[in-house]
């Protein structure tokens, strides 16, 4: 029997099984393609994880755990509401272009079946992210309306009513919806380079919703 290939670590096999699912089919990729692709006998895969279902929660749970150390953990030190968020759209933009780290972020985001208990710690974490950004978005919108009631009463004129205000919540799944959509049509060779995309995205969020 041919000598098998060490994996370094669990993360290679997610990152594999990650590429396959998302090239493939969650439903028409089989163990035995996980194994093969990584020069693994089946049973050398199952010693790491038992089922595809774990595979698939592992992805997603690496996935958030990407999210948590790349995004959530360096902005949550930043005091101005403005800033904390400018820097999470670049932060999160960056994750998703992340080359070596595509194929995991892109299964957070697909519509794939898992266990209802897995699925339920999984759509736990994602609605912890979600309830960060509606935060930040109603800190940001407080921000900016506090600014331009000062900026009236500077100048000695009436504030005219304003436009209703998009909700933060509204205002978190626009961003995230726009951000996590980039895979679908983005290609390294293209005009569209992350340098390009983030002040785009920013001010496309802060020249909208914040305007």
């Amino acid at each position: 029997m041919a000598r098998e290939t060490v994996v370094d670590s669990r993360q290679e096999i997610l990152r594999i099984a990650a590429r396959l699912f998302q090239q493939r089919g969650y439903d028409a990729t089989s163990m035995n393609d996980v194994a093969a692709a990584l020069k693994l006998s089946k049973g050398g895969l199952y010693h790491h994880f038992q089922s595809k279902d774990e595979i698939l929660f592992e992805i997603m749970n690496h996935a958030m755990e990407i999210t948590q150390e790349r995004v959530l953990n360096p902005v949550r030190g930043i005091a101005d509401p403005e800033e904390r968020l400018r820097a999470l759209i670049r932060l999160h933009i960056e994750v998703v272009l992340s080359p070596r780290d595509r194929e995991i972020t892109v299964m957070l985001h697909e519509n794939h079946p898992l266990p209802p208990a897995l699925r339920k710690r999984i759509n736990s974490r994602k609605k912890d992210y979600i309830h960060f950004l509606e935060s930040l978005m109603g800190e940001v919108q407080d921000k900016v309306q506090k600014a331009a009631h000062q900026e009236a009463h500077r100048k000695l004129q009436p504030l005219h009513h304003a436009r209703r205000k998009v909700s933060p919540r509204a205002a978190a799944f626009a961003l995230l919806g726009m951000i996590n959509w980039i895979y679908q049509w983005y290609k390294p060779e293209g005009e569209l380079q992350a340098q390009n995309l983030i002040p785009q995205f920013t001010d496309l969020i802060f020249g909208g919703i914040f305007a």
